[in-house]
């Protein structure tokens, strides 16, 4: 997962889409355990067999979304939302373990903001279960 990526046809790619997809910031592995305070929650799915994978880590501190570090096999598409989803959640209250809580809408409200074309629906639907995955931790 996050295998070294090429430049797709920038032509193809939405401007807010292609900008993410440029700046992966939040790709990469929490440590489980560090010195940093908080917890560690991890939730996956997808398979890349299929196309899409995805893996989020949360470090929960406080009620609060303190970072957010994901792992993706997927399309463009697929990495820049899973950026643009953990730029959103960091700073959040987590009450409780609904996604709706955070405030992020869904996976159809994503793809609107991002202006994904609507057969990505079902790479944001495997975005959205491996969040859920995590927040069942909570």
């Amino acid at each position: 997962m996050n295998e070294p990526r090429q430049a797709p046809d920038s032509d193809l790619l939405e401007p807010q889409i292609r900008a993410l997809f440029e700046a992966l910031d939040h790709a990469g592995e929490l440590p489980g355990a560090t010195a940093e305070p908080g917890r560690v929650v991890r939730g996956e799915a997808g398979r890349e067999a299929l196309g899409t994978r995805v893996r989020f880590a949360l470090r929960l501190v406080e009620g609060r979304v303190a970072a957010v570090r994901y792992r993706a096999y997927g399309c463009p598409h697929t990495l820049a939302t899973c950026e643009w989803l953990a730029r959103e959640l960091e700073g959040r209250s987590v009450a409780g373990r609904a996604l709706e809580a955070l405030g992020v809408g869904n996976p159809l409200e994503w793809s609107e903001r991002l202006g994904l074309p609507p057969a990505k629906l079902g790479r944001l639907l495997v975005i959205e279960d491996a969040f859920r995955a995590a927040l069942a931790q909570v």
